[in-house]
């Protein structure tokens, strides 16, 4: 199965969805802006059993557990908005090589556009798993509840930089807030490291070729030499 296809379409190979089904849940999720798999779920038209299996047939890839362990520091990578709006759960953290790999439990883990936003809001490499979204909803809010982040009120222009703990309840909601990383990447990477980081998703993702990069690099480099030499 190529990962470039999308999970109605694995649904639809696997029987379990007529096409034109596909195309209206397709239009309601654009409609209402939410995720697809939000949509086939809701609506009754695929069970999260039969989604679940689908997938890993088609994928081959790890289901999540919920008895298993949850890395914290996985869970400060990714706001608790993020996680909640593309049905995901942050599970562990690692680095490989030069690479700091991200492992993600997803309703849908065949969602490009959300693991992209991942990927470049943390500077992480996404790993995604399958999960079944009703283990999903209810770990992101165990998890998110009394993680420290920090808690920044809608409608305000400026914030207290200081981290505080966000603990659902106790007079505050979750419509109320939205959370962000104590210490996300960005702040702690140089600006170097940061461009090095785009650029490295930039030519994985097949946007520009390493070699296209080194051109426009010297084509940059080689007027401010000549300048320098004057």
């Amino acid at each position: 199965m190529s990962r470039r296809e999308g999970l109605g379409d694995i649904l639809v190979q696997e029987q379990l969805l007529a096409r034109e089904q596909l195309n209206q849940a397709r239009r309601a999720a654009d409609r209402l802006g939410t995720r697809l798999v939000t949509i086939l779920l809701d609506q009754g038209l695929v069970s999260e059993t039969a989604l679940v299996e689908a997938l890993s047939r088609s994928l081959r890839m790890d289901v999540f557990d919920p008895a298993t362990a949850v890395d914290l520091d996985a869970i400060r990578q990714v706001p608790f908005e993020e996680a909640d709006r593309y049905r995901l759960l942050p599970v562990a953290i690692r680095q490989h090589g030069t690479q700091r790999v991200l492992r993600v439990a997803m309703a849908d883990p065949l969602d490009t556009p959300a693991i992209e936003d991942i990927e470049f809001s943390t500077g992480t490499m996404v790993e995604p798993l399958i999960a079944r979204a009703s283990d999903l909803s209810d770990a992101i809010r165990h998890y998110y509840r009394g993680v420290v982040t920090r808690i920044i009120p809608r409608g305000r222009g400026s914030i207290d930089d200081r981290p505080e703990r966000a603990v659902f309840g106790a007079g505050l909601t979750e419509s109320s807030l939205r959370t962000e990383p104590v210490d996300p990447i960005q702040k702690r990477a140089s600006p170097t490291q940061r461009v090095d980081a785009l650029v490295a998703l930039l030519v994985r993702k097949g946007l520009i070729s390493q070699e296209e990069y080194e051109d426009q690099l010297q084509a940059m480099v080689r007027p401010a030499q000549q300048e320098d030499d004057r």
